[in-house]
């Protein structure tokens, strides 16, 4: 018993208020303060209660009562009770009244629930088994069994109003008000926040959507412009073989891109490399032409200036022919003429 009462005050924030122990040292009760309430704690053992009530691992772990507890802070408390060695039931979370709490275990099998909801605040919340807290948690503080060697059984207790409670109880009402607001406006801020969170994944998916088309066109674009690279390297090659000796080189058309996009510009970038190639080796290919054809023409005209000279050097044999025939013709005349005069 002594354990059980140390034990709730330190996994749970429970005080103690007053025990009260027999002449043995044994505990015959304890009184212990949650806030503005107190729970009482004794043996069932003696109360004449013992026959109607059974520990939670007698029974399989089943529970047929729990009590539920407001706190201003769900998430530290469970993190305490925890660390404390509580098992829990239900795990921290936030329920369908706007508040946020957990259940848990104590080591001797009973269930607790604590949380910000606060039922005494009015609000229209619905009864659903959704999240957070389930039905079937009492909305307020139950009897609760302990034991530590022998079993305890304890009732929630009002505080008896002393001098001053009215002042605390106003101040109480205001922090309940603030509560109320706080959670309003939690509430309020969440509902905003779900609404951009889900405005933020359409516009997502809309622009995974259209990042997906995009890319689809790119890839298209991509193979048009690599089917255009690929014909105009054929071209380019087939220039080459015609004209080899007016081919300088042929550029690589294409470069490997990290991407979908720069290889659709890389693509673009090497065909149209490729066309200014094609042309230039067309170029190329005309001035070979225009060069083969004035040394053609050179050619020929060499060949006719030769033609002209070999018909000038025939002339001028003949007239030298001539002018040898006319001088040995004379001769002859001379000679006969001699021959007479002899």
């Amino acid at each position: 018993m002594p354990s059980a009462i140390d034990w709730l005050c330190a996994a749970f924030g429970f005080e103690k208020e007053r025990v009260v122990a027999d002449d043995d040292g044994g505990v015959l009760y304890a009184n212990l303060t949650f806030g503005g309430h107190m729970i009482m704690v004794l043996p069932v053992d003696g109360s004449g209660l013992a026959e109607y009530f059974k520990q939670p691992y007698e029974v399989g772990g089943v529970e047929t009562q729990a009590g539920y507890f407001v706190v201003d802070d769900a998430d530290a408390h469970y993190r305490t009770a925890k660390a404390a060695g509580a098992s829990i039931a239900l795990d921290i979370s936030d329920d369908e009244h706007g508040g946020r709490g957990y259940a848990c275990r104590d080591p001797e099998g009973h269930i607790w629930a604590f949380g910000t909801y606060d039922p005494w605040q009015p609000r229209a919340a619905p009864q659903t088994e959704s999240t957070g807290l389930k039905r079937g948690l009492a909305m307020a503080a139950v009897l609760v069994c302990l034991t530590a060697a022998a079993a305890a059984a304890g009732w929630m207790l009002p505080r008896p109003l002393a001098q001053g409670d009215d002042l605390r109880l106003q101040r109480d009402a205001s922090a309940a008000r603030e509560r109320l607001e706080t959670t309003a406006a939690r509430t309020f801020a969440l509902d905003a926040e779900l609404s951009q969170e889900r405005s933020a994944k359409d516009a997502a998916e809309r622009a995974s959507r259209e990042a997906q088309e995009q890319l689809a066109r790119d890839q298209g674009a991509k193979s048009s412009a690599e089917t255009s690279a690929r014909q105009l390297e054929e071209q380019l090659a087939a220039a080459r073989r015609a004209n080899e000796s007016a081919i300088q080189r042929a550029k690589e058309a294409g470069a490997q891109m990290v991407s979908e996009k720069g290889a659709r510009q890389a693509a673009e970038r090497a065909a149209s490399d490729a066309a200014k190639e094609l042309t230039r080796e067309r170029d190329a290919r005309q001035r070979a032409e225009r060069s083969a054809k004035d040394a053609v023409e050179q050619l020929a005209r060499e060949q006719r200036a030769k033609d002209e000279a070999e018909r000038a050097a025939t002339q001028a044999r003949e007239q030298l022919a001539q002018a040898l025939a006319d001088r040995a013709g004379g001769d002859q005349e001379h000679a006969k003429q001699d021959e007479q005069n002899r």
